[in-house]
C-alpha cells in the first residue's frame, strides 16, 4: 500500500480513505477492499455465492433453485474474465486493488481465525467443519457481484424488459435519426 494513502475511522466506525493526487487508484481501491472486507466479510461472501450461484454448498438443498437460475442466467467466469479484461486500463486497476484489499484480509483472518466473523464460525459448527474460511477474491469474483447487483436494481433484466428496450430504441433511431431518437427513447425509459 503506498504510504500516502491512509484509512482512519470516526467515532462511529465509519471509515475514511486519504490520499494525495500523485496515488494510484490500486492503492485507493485496496484500502477501500481492506475497509468493506474488514467490516462485511460474511456479506461479501454471500454475496459472492449468490452472484456465482454456489449457495447450496454453505446453505443446502433450499438453494438450489436459486443457484440454478443463477447459473443459467448469469456468466461463466470466461465471460467474466472477458468483460474484466474488457475494462479500461484505470477501472482495471480499480477491481485489481479492491480484490488486493479483500484477499489482505482474508490472508488475515485465515492466519487468525479468531477475526473471523461469527457467521463463519456458527456455519462451521453447522457444517461439523473446524473452520470455514472464505476463498481469496478475484477480479470475476468482483464483476459476477456488480452483474448480480445490476439485475437486482434492474428487475427487467431478469425478463423480456431489456429486449423489448432494445427493440423500442432500434425503432426510434431508425425512424427518427439517431439524435431525436435516442432523446425520446431517454424521454421514455
Amino acid at each position: 500500500v503506498n504510504a500516502e494513502v491512509t484509512t482512519t475511522r470516526d467515532d462511529k466506525g465509519v471509515w475514511f480513505i486519504k490520499g494525495a493526487d500523485s496515488d494510484r487508484f490500486y492503492d485507493v481501491f485496496e484500502a477501500m477492499g481492506y475497509a468493506v472486507a474488514t467490516d462485511r466479510l460474511w456479506q461479501a461472501e454471500t454475496f459472492r455465492r449468490s452472484a456465482k450461484g454456489t449457495l447450496a454448498e454453505i446453505f443446502g438443498p433450499d438453494y438450489l433453485q436459486q443457484d440454478s437460475l443463477v447459473r443459467m442466467t448469469g456468466y461463466t467466469d470466461p465471460e467474466l474474465t472477458a468483460g474484466y479484461t474488457a475494462l479500461d486500463a484505470e477501472s482495471r486497476e480499480m477491481v485489481d486493488g479492491y480484490v488486493a484489499g479483500f484477499n489482505r484480509r482474508i490472508s488475515e483472518v485465515s492466519t487468525d481465525p479468531t477475526q473471523l466473523p461469527f457467521e463463519f464460525h456458527a456455519l462451521a459448527a453447522q457444517l461439523g467443519l473446524p473452520t470455514l474460511l472464505p476463498a481469496p477474491w478475484t477480479a470475476e469474483d468482483v464483476m459476477a457481484w456488480e452483474a448480480l447487483m445490476l439485475r437486482n436494481f434492474d428487475p427487467e433484466a431478469q425478463k423480456q424488459g431489456q429486449l423489448k428496450n432494445a427493440a423500442l430504441l432500434q425503432y426510434l433511431t431508425t425512424v427518427f435519426g439517431q439524435a431525436q431518437g435516442m432523446a425520446m427513447f431517454n424521454d421514455m425509459r
